[in-house]
């Protein structure tokens, strides 16, 4: 319920636009002929929105904005002209009124315009409190977190960084500012921009990725992070970029490797072609069977995004399923692509993958076969 107080020296007007705005239910009004008795109410309620008269006795609606904004009362400001004093329009738009309306005309068409820009009004109020109480909350977070915040635009460049970039790569916010987030990424890690980028474009959170940025000093340092889109007060899209550092890496892959030798034993008993992927889609690990379809050593295919082995005509959807199984878009299990074999040449595969949780990390572990020499399933 949205409460209002309308101040007009003419009583009959008072009752009258009552009843007009309290018919829908969604309003209360209280209505008094003076000014002064105003300002002790609203000294005491709380109020989210005033309308007021221009013409008054003992003191006029300009005077009447100018003393509520001089005591600090932000509270959405309606004001009732007569007609032809446009004067009096720009003085009290100059003054802080967030809308005025022209007495006259039909009373019906006056009052629902009325009770539509209250409406408008107080909500617009709400939405940008809310805005200013999110923005605060945020900045008081971010500015005191270790961790990396960043906001870039949609082409990257850097809008905003947290303090803690200094800490962590020696930057100020002023001399990355204006900078492209990816010129700090690893060569290596570029395939980061794309991942980042198609989390973004979703509105999603996406799935935490390993990569390295460049400090001042010119070292390298690992982090892991993810990135969201989002709208600003604007509606202009931008992307939240959230990483931390990692200072016990060492530790994580030697467990890590200890799992995976376990799991390449049983990979290499296998005739099909089997693989698994890492968080991000890269190849963690591969069998004997899928070096050679490929013609490529096992150290070629390690690291490699999955993307790699596609013809350009299935990179896209690969690329799709992949992050889609990773974020959880994707149920189905089966799915066909066009790689290229050793030979170079065009070769439709079919793919069964699930997605398992080793250490808290998503990866997708997959079966290929040859078209030709898999079971034939329309239902695929």
């Amino acid at each position: 319920m949205m409460r209002c107080i309308y101040v007009d020296d003419e009583e009959a007007l008072l009752d009258i636009a009552k009843e007009f705005l309290e018919l829908e239910g969604d309003i209360s009004v209280d209505t008094v002929s003076s000014v002064e008795t105003a300002l002790k109410l609203i000294s005491g309620t709380t109020y989210d929105a005033i309308i007021s008269d221009y013409q008054m006795p003992e003191m006029d609606g300009i005077r009447f904005l100018k003393r509520i904004r001089s005591e600090g009362i932000e509270i959405p400001f309606i004001l009732f002209t007569g007609r032809g004093r446009e004067e009096v329009v720009i003085e009290a738009l100059k003054n802080g009124a967030d809308h005025y309306i022209k007495k006259g005309g039909d009373p019906m068409a006056q009052y629902a315009e009325l009770a539509n820009l209250v409406r408008q009004t107080v909500r617009r109020k709400e939405a940008e409190e809310a805005i200013r109480y999110n923005a605060i909350r945020f900045r008081a977070l971010i500015e005191n977190t270790r961790d990396l915040v960043t906001i870039i635009d949609w082409s990257g460049f850097i809008i905003y960084s947290s303090p803690s970039t200094k800490n962590a790569l020696g930057y100020t916010m002023e001399e990355v500012r204006g900078r492209s987030v990816f010129d700090y990424l690893h060569p290596d890690d570029r395939y980061i921009e794309d991942i980042m980028m198609y989390s973004a474009q979703r509105d999603k959170c996406g799935l935490p990725a390993e990569f390295r940025l460049r400090a001042k000093d010119g070292n390298y340092r690992w982090f892991r992070g993810s990135a969201s889109g989002y709208l600003d007060e604007k509606d202009r899209r931008q992307v939240i970029l959230y990483a931390w550092y990692i200072d016990d890496r060492k530790s994580i892959e030697d467990e890590l490797v200890a799992r995976d030798q376990a799991y390449q034993g049983i990979m290499e008993h296998l005739e099909e072609m089997v693989f698994m992927l890492d968080e991000v889609g890269r190849f963690l690990m591969v069998n004997n069977t899928l070096c050679n379809f490929f013609g490529r050593s096992r150290d070629e295919m390690l690291g490699t995004p999955a993307t790699d082995i596609a013809a350009p005509s299935s990179q896209e959807l690969m690329f799709s399923v992949v992050m889609g199984k990773l974020n959880g878009h994707h149920a189905k299990t089966r799915h066909r692509y066009k790689v290229l074999d050793a030979g170079g040449d065009e070769v439709e595969i079919e793919v069964t993958s699930s997605v398992i949780v080793a250490n808290g990390l998503k990866r997708i572990l997959g079966v290929a076969v040859p078209r030709g020499l898999c079971h034939q399933n329309d239902s695929a």
